[in-house]
């Protein structure tokens, strides 16, 4: 599988690097695994990297299916963010499809981006408050 995964719980997320040629099918497969593991962690955010994938042949049947199976566990595997970082314009539309096919369940907690920066200043966690000093 083309799917390289690891976590960073000091970020607060785990990440998922695809390289190569993959198939949505893949991903949900590679999915079913991760929630049935020990290690998968609900309360981390979630990056997927897929700039580096080639998606030979997906077509607007296969986002509907991925983004029914994204549905079913949203609920119950994802309670925190998802950014999915892509590199051309194909894939951004295809990640934009699938946002609007899980709709308003992921309550605006999947995004598409382009840079990888701003997907992980999104996923960030938001700061409890600001230390102030003595003299204010």
């Amino acid at each position: 599988m083309n799917i390289e995964s690891r976590t960073e719980s000091a970020k607060g997320f785990r990440t998922h690097l695809i390289r190569g040629e993959i198939n949505l099918s893949e991903i949900k497969n590679f999915l079913r695994i991760l929630y049935l593991s020990e290690e998968f962690n609900p309360d981390l955010h979630v990056l997927w990297d897929v700039r580096e994938a080639v998606f030979p042949e997906v077509g607007p049947a296969d986002i509907t299916d991925l983004a029914y199976f994204a549905r079913v566990n949203w609920a119950e595997k994802h309670r925190r963010k998802t950014a999915v970082v892509v590199a051309g314009d194909f894939h951004f539309g295809l990640s934009r499809m699938l946002e609007q096919f899980i709709g308003p369940l992921a309550d605006g907690r999947i995004k598409t981006f382009r840079d990888l920066p701003a997907a992980v200043d999104w996923l960030a966690p938001e700061p409890v408050g600001t230390p102030h000093s003595a003299n204010e």
